[in-house]
């Protein structure tokens, strides 16, 4: 294929890239001769075919080699979307490839498929927008992408999680709570799909390497805006994030929270300290600036959470999430509320403990997200809820005693923070919590 015949050289990155790049800003529709996509089924994937098969003018293929075998480049498109003020998310993860459980447990990381996929990358986002033909989505970047160095380390530790289920015969244990960036998604068109794994007979779902929503976040509005990343020493280069947020944190391990907050310059001049001082925190550790995103962080969902544990290691305060809507939650399955979405956040635990003195001193730092097996302990306090506004019950909430995991209680300035019912009279806010006994065992505290 040359030039003269569909517009680029497929022998040449930068000419694939150049061409590539015309479609910023435009549509499909607006610069090919794709047709109509009159079945919503197709809709799901066809943006991509398109540009393969109308832009690029090549068959889309499920073959192992790249789609521009010449120069090794695989093509991937990307959705995003526009989220409360206007903020781009990524809409989905990114698949990469198939897995292969009878050939990735002979795999090494550096030679892995996966790598062999994601070495260089020429990226496209779209803006999705529900309702519109895929043939009018806006092109928002294209771009060659590989994954960054700094982000191999982790990368690393995922891929490996993965491959050691499977090689010590337990494919269907994984989940994507196990790992960070990189998650082993299930890829089947019908969920009752098995295939072998092979140190079991036990039968495994398909999976494909994926890297997650959140990551992708990261790296989509990283191509279209900066974010700061940890700068790592020489010694800190092969850490994984949780080792290298320990190395950073641990000079710092017995001091109590005036301490460190003066340690790390955050007094103002008055001698107080601003009230996002425990979030600033680990900007400061980390060597990231205030008002800045720490784009590891943001490549893998994390949010940073100050846990303040008595003595007895029972946590001060439950976690609470945002004010639910009543009228929601009355019709919003489990898996497609806010509050489903909350428990795949994963947070970076900044623990404190309560000493004989009283003062509470820096013990740990560790990351947690709700195991899987704890989900549909979750999902019974949300149906229950969700039952008793069904019921014109909405003032009943779900108590701490009636699920080991999460309650429902109020969320509210005063009893007049009130919002409306579909089944009664105006009701105070409330919200999800995680119980503190909950979060004792998660945690794993125990008395000193």
């Amino acid at each position: 294929m040359s030039a003269n015949d569909h517009g680029y050289d497929d022998a040449s990155i930068e000419s694939i890239t150049e061409y590539a790049q015309k479609l910023v800003g435009h549509t499909l529709r607006e610069m090919t001769d794709a047709p109509e996509l009159q079945n919503p089924k197709r809709r799901r994937g066809s943006f991509g075919n398109a540009v393969e098969e109308y832009y690029f003018k090549y068959k889309a293929n499920s073959n192992q080699a790249p789609d521009f075998p010449k120069v090794g480049l695989e093509l991937k498109t990307t959705p995003m979307r526009h989220v409360g003020s206007g903020t781009l998310v990524a809409k989905e993860r990114l698949v990469i490839t198939m897995i292969d459980y009878d050939t990735v447990v002979d795999e090494t990381f550096a030679t892995s498929t996966l790598m062999n996929k994601a070495s260089s990358i020429l990226l496209i986002a779209y803006l999705y927008e529900k309702g519109k033909d895929p043939l009018d989505y806006e092109v928002l970047f294209a771009d060659t992408w590989d994954i960054p160095q700094e982000d191999l380390p982790q990368i690393r530790r995922d891929w490996e999680t993965v491959v050691e289920k499977v090689r010590a015969g337990h494919a269907e244990d994984i989940s994507g709570s196990d790992t960070l960036y990189l998650e082993a998604c299930t890829k089947a068109a019908d969920s009752t799909i098995r295939r072998s794994q092979p140190y079991s007979d036990v039968p495994a779902k398909p999976r494909a390497w994926a890297l997650k929503a959140s990551y992708m976040t990261a790296i989509e509005n990283g191509l279209l805006k900066r974010r700061q990343g940890i700068e790592r020493t020489e010694e800190e280069r092969d850490l994984g994030l949780l080792e290298l947020v320990r190395a950073r944190f641990k000079p710092y391990i017995g001091l109590t929270q005036r301490e460190l907050y003066v340690r790390l310059g955050l007094a103002k001049p008055n001698g107080k300290f601003p009230k996002s001082a425990g979030a600033l925190v680990t900007n400061r550790v980390l060597g990231i600036d205030d008002d800045n995103e720490i784009d590891e962080f943001a490549k893998a969902g994390i949010r940073t959470k100050t846990i303040r544990l008595k003595g007895n290691g029972m946590p001060k305060e439950a976690i609470s999430f945002p004010a639910f809507n009543y009228f929601e939650l009355e019709t919003t399955p489990f898996e497609d509320s806010d509050f489903y979405g909350y428990l795949q956040q994963k947070w970076l635990f900044v623990i404190y403990r309560q000493r004989d003195d009283g003062e509470f001193r820096l013990c740990d730092v560790m990351f947690w997200q709700m195991p899987d097996s704890d989900i549909p302990e979750a999902r019974r306090c949300y149906e229950q809820m969700q039952q008793n506004v069904r019921e014109g019950r909405a003032d009943v909430s779900v108590r701490s005693t009636e699920n080991r995991c999460c309650h429902v209680r109020p969320h509210a300035r005063n009893s007049k923070d009130v919002l409306p019912q579909p089944h009664g009279a105006p009701v105070v806010k409330k919200c999800f919590w995680l119980n503190q006994s909950y979060l004792k065992e998660e945690i794993g505290a125990r008395p000193d």
